[in-house]
This record gives structure tokens, C-alpha cells and sequence, in this order.
């Protein structure tokens, strides 16, 4: 290629006789490209004037492509096992798993050969390696945002969050729930109510004709006719919002065989980030069942 160059043939005609295309050729004359001196004229006396010309040279070229191959960081892991992309793009995209999920059920379950933790499955997502695969297809892609906690004078209707024991704030036992509800279709009544357990973030769902007071309090009335005496043992506790739904904390707090079922705690007036499981899980309901979704279609 330096001898055609220098014969001054056409790049196009190189691109031809080497077989590559044109954008190859003009790729390599940058990699070799460097200026020499050229003697523009001589005066009457001898002396020399140059001007310097733009040139390739191969051996310049080779060793500039040996110094960019020992700066090439790790190669990819995935390596050629396109049966374990497919089927991690198949679990996100169709499935509406997370990426860590899918990466947990393959090792557990030893599917493939490939092994990648999960900051180098995600680093890959963000980079493009997977074709069909991008960070907005995922589950949650955004960075956290930090919630100041907000101070408002007015007390809730029930206990304040700020009475609920520290070993529920810590996770420590099983049985405190958070709940909150979906709404669905605009102009439609029916509503998911939505129980998450803090510890073990178990998820149960029931849908309600509507999002009122009474109708939430009866379908608690209804899991406690299911779990019977267990109810007050599975159900210790139950955090909500300041929501209309949540208002009668007495027919929530107050058991059907007589007695008190379980403790009621009402967050900080606009502040979600105090029921943290509940809001995540609510967005996994929403890969599944996005904002205007019927809930009438469903049972």
C-alpha cells in the first residue's frame, strides 16, 4: 500500500486492488500517517529550503497497531455462548425479570458454562454487548434518589411511623407488612391492594371494586376469615400511607373475633420512600401491568 501511494494511484483504486473497502484504506493511511521533509527549491548559493508533506509509512502503521493491541483491556466473558445471552435477554424481555434474578437462577440451577457476577452483567447491558438488551428494559435502571425526610406538624390519623419499634425498622422479624394500593384504568373503580412483608418481601394482591375506606378494611376482614387466629401473628403490623383508603384505622387495627388484630403505622404525609418494599414491588407490578391497564380484565 505504501508503494501505490507513493506511484500516487488512486485510494479508491487501492481499496480495489487489496480487496477492502475505502474506508479500510483511509483507516490505515491515519494509522501510518506522518510528515516528512521535502526539499521545496534550491537557490543560486546551494541552500536548501523544505516543506514538510504529508506520507504513510507501514512500519509506522504495524508498530502503532502493536501499541493499541497491548492497550486493549480484558476481553468480553460472554466469550462465543450466544445460547446464554439469548436466554438472559429472553428472561428480562419476556419474562420481566431482573438481570440479577436471571444471573441467580443460572447459577443456582448450573445452566451454562459462562460465569459473570452480576456489576459485570449489568456493565455489559449499559455498554451495548447485548443487542436487544438495553438499560431502559429494566425493572429499575435510574439511579436511587436520596429522600430528605420530611417534617410536617400535622400528626396522622392513627400512630405516627415515628412510635413503630426499631426491630421493625431494622427487618429483624417476620410478619410487618407494608401496604398500599394500584390504581388502574382512569375513570375505572378497581384498585389492587398490595401487602408487602418487609423481611422476606412476600407479595400478596387483592383486587377491591374500589379504593374506599370500608372496602379496604373488608378485605382484611377477609384475609383473617383465611389465615383465622394466625392472622394476628402473620399480620403485626401493617404500615401505610396518609391515603383516604387508609383512614379508618380503627376498622384496619380492629379484629372481627373481637379484640386487636394488628398495629396500624401512618408514614410521613408525601413521603413514599418510608414504605421502600412496597414502592419496589409496585414497580414490578407495573412491568407486568403498566399506568391505564384495565384491573376489570383480570381476576
Amino acid at each position: 500500500m505504501e508503494t501505490l501511494l507513493n506511484e500516487g494511484v488512486h485510494k479508491t483504486v487501492i481499496a480495489e486492488r487489496l480487496g477492502v473497502c475505502l474506508a479500510t484504506v483511509y483507516n490505515e493511511i491515519k494509522r501510518g500517517y506522518y510528515q516528512r521533509k521535502k526539499i521545496k527549491y534550491r537557490n543560486w548559493f546551494g541552500d536548501k529550503t523544505y516543506k514538510y508533506v504529508d506520507s504513510y509509512s507501514a512500519n509506522i502503521a504495524h508498530d502503532r497497531y502493536l501499541l493499541n493491541q497491548t492497550a486493549h483491556g480484558a476481553p468480553i466473558k460472554l466469550g462465543d455462548d450466544y445460547e446464554f445471552v439469548e436466554y438472559i435477554e429472553k428472561r428480562v424481555l419476556k419474562d420481566k425479570l431482573s438481570p440479577c434474578a436471571v444471573l441467580g437462577e443460572i447459577k443456582r440451577f448450573k445452566m451454562f458454562k459462562t460465569n459473570i457476577s452480576k456489576t459485570t452483567l449489568y456493565r455489559y447491558i449499559e455498554q451495548g454487548v447485548f443487542l436487544n438488551l438495553k438499560m431502559s428494559d429494566l425493572p429499575l435502571y435510574k439511579r436511587k434518589k436520596k429522600y430528605r425526610k420530611a417534617v410536617i406538624k400535622r400528626a396522622p390519623r392513627g400512630t405516627s411511623i415515628e412510635k413503630r419499634p426499631l426491630e421493625i425498622l431494622n427487618r429483624n422479624t417476620f410478619g410487618n407488612w407494608e401496604m398500599d394500593c394500584v390504581v388502574g384504568k382512569k375513570f375505572s373503580r378497581d384498585v389492587l391492594l398490595v401487602l408487602s412483608e418487609r423481611l422476606t418481601r412476600y407479595e400478596i394482591i387483592v383486587k377491591m371494586p374500589n379504593r374506599k375506606s370500608d372496602t379496604v378494611v373488608k378485605t382484611l376482614n377477609k384475609l383473617e376469615r383465611r389465615f383465622g387466629r394466625d392472622f394476628r401473628k402473620i399480620f403485626k403490623s401493617i404500615t401505610v400511607d396518609n391515603g383516604v383508603e387508609f383512614s379508618d384505622f380503627k376498622g384496619l387495627e380492629t379484629s372481627i373475633y373481637r379484640g386487636k388484630r394488628t398495629s396500624v403505622y401512618y408514614c410521613h404525609p408525601y413521603t413514599s420512600c418510608e414504605r421502600g418494599t412496597n414502592e419496589r414491588l409496585n414497580r414490578e407490578i407495573r412491568r407486568h401491568l403498566p399506568k391505564g391497564t384495565d384491573f376489570t380484565k383480570y381476576s
